[in-house]
């Protein structure tokens, strides 16, 4: 009994030491993980508009009218596709905000996707641990270069982290941070072309003339005269 108890408690106390490092999820991500995605739009009464846009500026879904709208101008926009019945969202876009890395990967359309949940399994139930997702215990096709079957499944391997040395996830800039730095551009574009009127000048008073005196003399040579002309002997 006394050895249950201590055992139990060492449980209790790494429990506590895990919750002491949780790292908490970008907003953005903890809504799109648990968003549904391809129903009806209701704001767009026509064709294709279905809901498979993901705004992470606004953190609602969209579909192809509302990310033209004016609302959504210069935002953060993903882009949902479906693989196996199940939404899945492209690799390389994806590695834009997060590091997607051990992640299994799968091809869809002719290009890698990965799921932002664990999608269905229907092998057999038993299976390696090596074999398997480290969070939700399913297969991977590739278990020597992944580690988890989906982006929720690395979000809670991240948050129970212990060791501040992992890597931590990719935040986007805050739209705050990104008008001040459109504006610190627009101010580096306006001061740009002063520098460039004051430096032009000079160049043309010292390496322009140079070529056309060399170039002169070259085209004024005049041919030799000819010499008084003798008839070639017979013998």
């Amino acid at each position: 009994m006394e050895m249950k108890s201590a055992t139990s408690s060492n449980k209790v106390n790494k429990d506590e030491q895990v919750d002491q490092h949780i790292v908490p999820e970008p907003r953005w991500l903890e809504v799109f993980l648990k968003e549904s995605f391809f129903g009806t739009c209701k704001a767009h009464r026509r064709k294709r508009n279905e809901l498979n846009r993901y705004c992470i500026n606004c953190n609602v879904s969209a579909c192809g009218h509302c990310v033209l709208s004016d609302r959504h101008v210069d935002h953060k926009i993903l882009k949902v596709h479906r693989y196996v019945y199940k939404d899945v969202v492209s690799l390389s876009a994806m590695e834009e905000h997060i590091d997607c890395s051990e992640i299994q990967p799968y091809k869809c359309n002719k290009q890698l996707v990965i799921s932002p949940n664990p999608l269905p399994y229907s092998g057999p139930a038993q299976l390696d641990d090596e074999e398997t997702c480290n969070i939700c215990s399913r297969k991977l096709t590739e278990p020597d270069l992944y580690r988890y079957c989906s982006i929720s499944c690395k979000v809670k391997a991240v948050q129970r982290k212990a060791d501040d040395s992992a890597p931590p996830f990719i935040l986007i800039p805050n739209p705050q941070e990104i008008q001040e730095e459109t504006s610190k551009s627009q101010n580096e574009r306006t001061s740009e072309p002063q520098n460039e009127e004051t430096s032009e000048p000079q160049p043309e008073e010292t390496s322009e003339p140079q070529p056309e005196e060399t170039s002169k003399p070259q085209s004024l040579r005049k041919r030799k005269r000819k010499g008084i002309p003798h008839r070639a002997p017979f013998f």
